[in-house]
């Protein structure tokens, strides 16, 4: 009896742990993800003394989920366009909010880390570097 009430209350929380940390973790990004619902995020990034701005979009566009990151100096402008089931969501979703809480620091100086999946390793080498997924199209200037 007593062993079944400490698993029990292990189980219960180490659940309560779970459930905790995910609701922490999330952010507007990874909810949005989630259920591609609708979102955008401006900013910007100094790169080797120049600044590169950028938009980062996500929304639903013939059964998928479409993300973009346009990152642009005047009127050059390279653009990451990703097509994603929504199989694939739930997923990617769990890897941005473990990215955020990692780097949650650096996101705190710079909130367009939160949306650019181009810097969460996992998520980039699974799907934003196979062509299946995703294409670069750059400005003809």
């Amino acid at each position: 009896m007593k062993k079944n009430f400490i698993i029990a209350f292990v189980f219960v929380a180490f659940i309560s742990l779970i459930f905790c940390g995910v609701s922490i973790a999330q952010t507007d990004f990874s909810k949005a993800l989630r259920t591609c619902e609708a979102y955008r995020q401006d900013g910007s990034i100094t790169h080797n003394g120049e600044v590169f701005n950028l938009t980062i979009t996500l929304d639903k566009s013939r059964n998928k989920c479409v993300y973009k990151e346009k990152i642009y100096q005047g009127k050059k402008y390279q653009m990451l366009t990703c097509n994603f089931d929504s199989g694939q969501l739930p997923a990617m979703a769990d890897s941005m909010d473990k990215f955020t809480n990692y780097y949650k620091k650096e996101i705190a100086k710079n909130k367009i880390f939160e949306a650019k999946m181009t810097t969460n390793g996992e998520v980039f080498q699974k799907y934003l570097a196979n062509p299946k997924y995703c294409t670069i199209t750059h400005s003809k200037n």
